[in-house]
């Protein structure tokens, strides 16, 4: 009875999880090492919606700029916990949010501020 249809459960959310904190590990790695490239992307909508201004070349290190990369590193974090203390609904959550964030933060600032 050691394969049953729970362990197979848990093999596809673990699958799922294990994806989402690889896509989580990227998104900050690309910020952190490209981010003269993706300064540009994010500085000007970012400025619009702030109503003040960013520097010339904005630091990755600068509060709104950090959510981009920090918190894909903070759900990474909780995703293991979660999964070691086995929380499989948690972990999904933890490994999926900081992408939809992302994601969903940037189609805001695109489409829906009108900035393009």
């Amino acid at each position: 009875m050691s394969n049953s249809r729970y362990r197979t459960k848990g093999a596809v959310a673990s699958r799922f999880v294990h994806v989402f904190t690889m896509v989580n590990l990227a998104l900050s790695l690309a910020i952190l090492v490209a981010w003269p490239n993706y300064s540009d992307v994010l500085a000007d909508p970012m400025s619009v919606i702030a109503g003040t201004g960013t520097a010339i070349r904005p630091s990755s290190f600068e509060y709104p700029f950090i959510l981009f990369w920090v918190l894909p590193l903070v759900g990474v974090g909780a995703t293991y916990v979660a999964k070691a203390i086995e929380l499989d609904a948690v972990a999904q959550f933890f490994a999926l949010f900081p992408t939809m964030l992302a994601i969903s933060s940037l189609t805001w600032l695109y489409f829906y501020a009108d900035y393009w």
